[in-house]
């Protein structure tokens, strides 16, 4: 076949895949349009369905809530007018009905709220056949047409309270109306974002074409009966599918348009790119005579030389030929070989280093950015390689091409320096020995890796130190539980022993060692529920209206009778300041732990002071000073902690737990605490409260407690 019949059936062939192509295109742009059409109808149908749905629901639950109520069947069965007219005549104004009526089981209407729009003998819900149905199915939901009027219904039957399942006989029917009024669609219009008509014909669901933005959806409604009225025609033009469709057929004859035009440049091309060069090599070396070259060969007297020279010229021309294949046959190989060494590079994430005898980088390749150590890359090539790392490295680096020379094994080391001269990183350098004589140095920033590993480290402590908590918490707690128990204990078994041989006064005074020990107890149990609720985020505050000073004078009785002590409390009360709006738990837990301490701690006949006075801008402040034991100085930072006792205080009982409460409470009321104490001497604690409490927008927990 000659070349001119070549490239004429490989234009034409172009243009049959270029017009297949278009086809091809054309197929699929149908085909999406159509999917992106049924997605949009669907989208638009489960929107329909929850506007619909959502109005069926409102109608189906108000006649439920109307229809099992004690009220209403009571009333359907004496026809109260006195009782409809003050619980029911409202009911249509306020749900915005247009009608409603209430029968009694033997079909006889009792009350018609208000005057309705639509007469229901006209359709047919005065016939033994609607209550029939309405008796069978318990509530419904319908629609009616009266004068071009669409109207919504819902029905059910009268039962008590006790009957909420409408299992038992009702006594009598209610029946709902609501028209589908300019107000109603709107509505609707809103919750689907359609526009909204009714028809009667079915056809216009499909109505649209591919360039069309309009998608209609059909909702059937129908009568008790279930005899289909029509169909609400919900209808939204998408102006974006428009402008798509639009877009996309422009787009097709683009394409038509350009791949024909490439066409005719690619015919053009051909035509001036080899037809006419060919032409004139055929030209120059066509012979005067027609003869064949073998003929010529003949001739040796005539055309002999020429014959051989062109003989010799088609003979070299094959042997360059053979050479050139093979070049490229050897070229092609080492592409393919110079890819996967390039793909090899490319797959390390490292930074590789190539370093001579004298420590001078002559390659490098970079994985990625974030092993590099260096501020610029281009600071690399000629450079010592000890010169660009920092001096604390460069020994280390020395002393590994030290050991590979002796050993010719690969050395590993890591440290640290400064990543683009921000915070420290970690990075892992392996030096190699290659078959020339030079190093390969692989770098690798292991940061994340020891992070990982200190953050291990440090989780581990953590669970050693909670392990430890949890102990302390347990033999803590079961101390604290095991002293008044066995006071419980111990009292009631001697009333079992000598309760009948008693005096009054004896068994009095047992009665109140059973009672504080009891006290100790739901003391105890408030601070672990307490701390419970702190740490699972469900202790809040709510503050309340109450007397500031009744409340301090109970604090003090609570207080003074967790201890038999001759400890007194003198309450000092210096503000005009009586109501105040603060969380009474909260402030229960403060100041009962507060005066406690002080009354537990403080010597015999002493007098702790209960001071309140005016701290200004709606504050109070809480003062309890006592002449106890006191705090030593070294331990007052650590007063907070769950569980710690001061080691001056191991004779007296206590669990550790009341300040960790005591400052929780506070910070969880914007208030401060300030304690200040000497050894021996005694204590002071200032509380300082708002007294009126604004809950604050956001108030998050304390994550260090």
């Amino acid at each position: 076949m000659k070349i001119r019949t070549k490239i004429l059936v490989s234009l034409i062939a172009t243009a049959i895949v270029i017009i297949i192509a278009f086809l091809v295109f054309l197929i699929i742009k149908a085909n999406r349009d159509r999917l992106l059409l049924i997605s949009n109808q669907q989208q638009q149908n489960l929107a329909i369905n929850a506007a619909m749905l959502l109005h069926e629901r409102y109608m189906v639950n108000l006649a439920n809530d109307y229809s099992v109520w004690d009220e209403m069947a009571a009333f359907s069965k004496t026809g109260d007018t006195l009782w409809s007219n003050s619980n029911i005549r409202n009911v249509p104004i306020i749900h915005n009905l247009d009608g409603l009526w209430v029968t009694d089981i033997n079909r006889n209407f009792l009350l018609t709220l208000p005057r309705p729009l639509i007469n229901i003998d006209e359709q047919g819900f005065t016939k033994q056949s609607f209550f029939d149905f309405l008796m069978k199915s318990r509530t419904c939901h319908f629609f009616a047409i009266h004068d071009s009027n669409i109207y919504e219904f819902s029905a059910g039957t009268i039962h008590s309270s006790m009957d909420i399942q409408k299992r038992q006989d009702p006594s009598g029917f209610l029946i709902l109306c609501q028209q589908m009024d300019s107000s109603y669609l709107k509505e609707l219009e809103s919750l689907s974002g359609c526009k909204i008509g009714f028809t009667k014909n079915i056809s216009l669901q499909n109505s649209h074409n591919n360039d069309d933005s309009e998608i209609i959806s059909l909702m059937p409604i129908y009568t008790w009966d279930h005899v289909l009225l029509g169909y609400l025609k919900f209808s939204h033009e998408h102006e974006l599918l428009r402008s798509y469709f639009r877009i996309t057929s422009l787009t097709s004859y683009a394409y038509l348009f350009l791949s024909l035009l490439l066409l005719a440049l690619m015919c053009t091309a051909l035509y001036f790119w080899i037809n006419k060069p060919m032409t004139k090599v055929a030209e120059s070396l066509s012979l005067e005579s027609s003869e064949p070259i073998d003929i010529l060969l003949n001739k040796k007297n005539e055309f002999g030389e020429v014959a051989t020279m062109i003989e010799r010229f088609f003979i070299q021309k094959k042997v360059l030929a053979e050479i050139i294949h093979e070049k490229d046959v050897a070229l092609s190989s080492l592409s393919e070989a110079e890819a996967k060494n390039r793909a090899l590079l490319d797959a390390i994430p490292d930074l590789l280093i190539k370093i001579n005898l004298f420590g001078i980088i002559t390659d490098f390749h970079i994985g990625h950015q974030e092993h590099l150590p260096f501020p610029d890359e281009n600071q690399l090539m000629g450079k010592n390689l000890e010169e660009i790392l920092p001096p604390s490295v460069r020994p280390l680096i020395g002393d590994a091409i030290k050991e590979i020379n002796l050993s010719r094994k690969p050395q590993s080391l890591v440290f640290q320096m400064p990543f683009f001269k921000s915070s420290l990183k970690f990075f892992e350098a392996t030096l190699t020995l290659t078959a020339l004589g030079d190093y390969l140095v692989v770098m690798r920033n292991i940061t994340p890796q020891k992070e990982a590993e200190i953050a291990l480290h440090r989780m581990l402590e953590k669970e050693a130190e909670l392990n430890s908590l949890k102990t302390q918490f347990i033999t803590t707690v079961s101390h604290e539980f095991r002293t008044p128990l066995s006071a419980i204990s111990s009292n009631i078994q001697l009333f079992e022993l000598y309760g009948e041989k008693w005096s009054e006064d004896k068994k009095t005074e047992a009665f109140q060692r059973i009672q504080k020990a009891i006290q100790e107890l739901i003391t105890l149990l408030n601070d672990l529920s307490a701390i419970a609720k702190d740490q699972s985020g469900k202790l809040r505050i709510n503050p309340t209206n109450f007397d500031l000073p009744g409340f301090c004078q109970e604090l003090i009785k609570d207080s003074s009778g967790l201890f038999k002590s001759s400890v007194n409390v003198q309450m000092e009360y210096e503000t005009e300041v009586i109501q105040v709006k603060m969380d009474k738990d909260l402030l229960r837990h403060i100041f009962i732990n507060l005066l406690s301490n002080a009354i537990k701690f403080s010597p015999a006949d002493e007098i702790v002071v209960f001071q309140i006075n005016d701290a200004g801008e709606n504050h109070l402040k809480f003062t309890i000073s006592d002449k106890g034991v006191g705090i030593p100085p070294e331990e007052l930072e650590s007063i907070y902690e769950p569980f710690h006792r001061a080691h001056n205080v191991a004779a007296y009982p206590g669990s550790g737990l009341g300040l960790s409460i005591v400052k929780r409470c506070i910070d969880l009321h914007l208030g401060t605490l300030n304690i200040k104490s000497k050894l021996d001497q005694g204590t002071i604690v200032t509380v300082i409260l708002p007294a009126f409490f604004l809950q604050p927008e956001t108030h998050e927990k304390d994550s260090d407690y």
